[in-house]
C-alpha cells in the first residue's frame, strides 16, 4: 500500500478553503492509487472450455442413426454424416473402404474415415552439439459404429408386446454454454429403456464426439507430432476397422508411431479411466516403463491442470493390482493400469505400439468380479452392464446421470460447474486431455515452434508443417 503524508508547508495559508481544497486533493489521489494497492484474485483458468460442439454432435449421432450396425445402411449414414461435419472445418476426410468377414462369418464391408493434421516436426540436439530434425505421429482414434442392429429391433419388436405411452421424461440437454438446468424429475417417471430405445450414445457416439472436438481445437495449436485421426467402421465387430488400419500402416509408419489414443463408452460407466496396453506388461509383475510412458503424460496432464478442481473432472487408472495368468506370457502378471475390454486400441497394441485407452468403467474392488460399468443401483439388471444393453440410450442416461449433479448444486460453492452434463463434460475433458498429452510432444526433443521461439537456430533440414 502506497502511503501519502502531506505536511503543512510554511507557506501555505491556513485557512478553511485551502484545507478544503487538500482534502479533496488527497481524496482524488488515494481513488488513484487504492486500485494498484488492491490485491486482485487470480482468474481461474478455463481449461477444456469447447462448448457443447462434441456433445451435440454425439447426441446428433446417436438419435439420427441409433442403429448404426457393421456394415448396415445406418453405419454408412453415420460415416457421410461424420465426413460432413470434417468438410465443414475445412479438411478433406480420407474414406477408406474394406470388406471383411465378421464375427458371424458374415461377409461385410465397412468404412474407416482419417484425417492427417501435419506437425513442425522436433529437434533433438546430439552429444556433439550438433543438431537433428526428425518426424514422429500419433493415431487418436474412436468406432462409430454400434452393437445393435435394425434386424436386432425388429426381432425384438415382434416378440413384444407394445408398450403402454411412457410418462413424458424432462431431460437435461445441453445448451450453448454447456449447462444445463436442474430437474426435479422423479425415478418413477423415467421407464426403464427396452432394445426399442437404444441408439448408442454412450457406446461410441461419446468417443465421435470427443474425436471431432479434437479435430476442431487442434488447428488452434502448433504440434509437433503429426496428428492422424480416425473414426473407425466396424469396431463392434473385431475391431475390423482398427485391424484393417493397422494392417496397412507397414513397418515405417509404425516406427514412427509413438502414441495410439483410444476412445470407447467414455460418458455413463462411473468413472473415467485411462489405460496402457498389454505389451507394456512384463514377466513377474514387472512393466515396461517405456510402453506406458504416454499413460503416464495423459495423468500428468490432468495434475497440471488440476481438472478436478477446476472442471470437477476425475480421471482414473486401474489399481487393482490383481494377479493375473494371460495367455502368451508364462508367469503371472499383475493387473495394474490396463484393461481386459477390448477395443480399437488392440491391434495397434499387438503391433508394439504404445497405447493409451479412455472408458468409463469401475475398477475399485479386491476381484475381477467385482469390477463392473457402473455400480448404480439403476443398473442392476444387467450387473451393472451399459455397452451391449438396453440402458444405452440417450434419454434413460441423460436422467441416470446427471440426478447426481442435481443433488449436489445446493452442496457445491461452484454450481457452475457442477451443472454442466456429463456428457458434455467428459467429451470436452477427455478431448483436452488428449490434446495437451500431443502438445507435450517427444520428452527428449522439442517441437521445431518451441524451438524457434525458445531461441534456438532451427536447422536447414527442417521438415515443413
Amino acid at each position: 500500500m502506497v502511503r501519502l503524508t502531506v505536511r503543512q508547508s510554511p507557506i501555505m495559508p491556513n485557512n478553511r478553503s485551502t484545507r478544503k481544497l487538500t482534502a479533496l486533493m488527497l481524496a482524488l489521489l488515494f481513488a488513484l492509487f487504492l486500485p494498484a494497492c488492491q490485491s486482485e484474485e487470480p482468474e481461474t483458468p478455463q481449461y477444456a472450455d469447447y462448448g457443447t460442439f462434441g456433445s451435440k454432435f454425439a447426441l446428433r449421432l446417436a438419435r439420427t442413426y441409433p442403429y448404426r450396425s457393421p456394415g448396415s445402411a445406418q453405419e454408412k449414414a453415420a460415416g457421410d454424416l461424420i465426413v460432413t461435419a470434417l468438410e465443414d472445418m475445412g479438411y478433406t476426410p480420407v474414406v477408406t473402404r474394406f470388406s471383411y468377414s465378421g464375427l458371424d462369418g458374415t461377409y461385410r464391408t465397412s468404412r474407416n474415415i482419417s484425417i492427417t493434421i501435419p506437425g513442425t516436426g522436433f529437434v533433438r540436439s546430439r552429444a556433439d552439439g550438433s543438431q537433428e530434425t526428425f518426424r514422429r505421429q500419433v493415431i487418436v482414434g474412436a468406432h462409430y459404429d454400434t452393437f445393435v442392429s435394425l434386424q436386432d429391433v425388429e426381432a425384438y419388436r415382434q416378440t413384444t408386446e407394445p408398450a403402454a405411452t411412457p410418462t413424458p421424461v424432462p431431460t437435461r440437454a445441453p445448451d450453448d454454454s454447456g449447462e444445463t438446468t436442474a430437474t426435479t424429475t422423479t425415478a418413477a417417471s423415467v421407464p426403464e429403456p427396452t432394445l426399442l430405445d437404444y441408439d448408442g450414445i454412450h457406446d461410441n457416439a461419446s468417443g465421435i464426439g470427443a474425436l471431432l472436438i479434437l479435430a476442431r481445437e487442434i488447428r488452434q495449436v502448433t504440434p509437433g507430432y503429426d496428428v492422424v485421426l480416425v473414426a473407425f467402421g466396424a469396431g463392434e465387430d473385431g475391431q475390423a476397422g482398427a485391424r484393417k488400419f493397422a494392417a496397412s500402416m507397414g513397418k515405417d509408419k509404425i516406427a514412427l508411431t509413438d502414441a495410439m489414443y483410444c476412445m470407447d463408452s467414455i460418458y455413463a460407466g462411473d468413472k473415467i479411466y485411462a489405460h496402457a496396453g498389454r505389451s507394456s506388461l512384463r514377466t513377474y509383475n514387472r512393466k515396461s516403463y517405456e510402453m506406458r510412458r504416454k499413460l503416464y503424460e495423459v495423468t500428468d496432464v490432468f495434475y497440471e491442470h488440476e481438472l478436478y478442481t477446476n472442471n470437477n473432472y476425475m480421471l482414473y487408472t486401474n489399481q487393482a493390482s490383481i494377479d493375473l495368468e494371460l495367455e502368451g506370457i508364462s508367469t503371472p502378471v499383475m493387473y495394474r493400469e490396463w484393461t481386459l475390454n477390448d477395443s480399437d486400441y488392440l491391434p495397434f497394441d499387438e503391433l508394439g505400439i504404445p497405447i493409451v485407452f479412455f472408458e468409463s468403467y469401475d475398477y475399485d474392488g479386491k476381484e475381477l468380479d467385482d469390477f463392473k460399468e457402473s455400480k448404480n443401483p439403476a443398473f442392476s439388471e444387467t450387473g451393472g452392464a451399459i455397452r451391449h444393453t438396453p440402458f444405452d440410450t440417450t434419454v434413460y442416461l441423460n436422467y441416470i446421470t446427471n440426478r447426481a449433479v442435481t443433488a449436489r448444486v445446493s452442496l457445491s460453492s461452484n454450481a457452475a460447474k457442477q451443472t454442466v452434463d456429463q456428457l458434455t463434460k467428459r467429451v470436452n475433458n477427455t478431448a483436452f486431455v488428449i490434446l495437451e498429452a500431443i502438445l507435450k510432444g517427444v520428452h527428449d526433443a522439442q517441437s521445431v515452434s518451441e524451438a524457434v521461439l525458445s531461441g534456438t537456430p532451427a536447422p536447414s533440414a527442417t521438415p515443413a508443417p
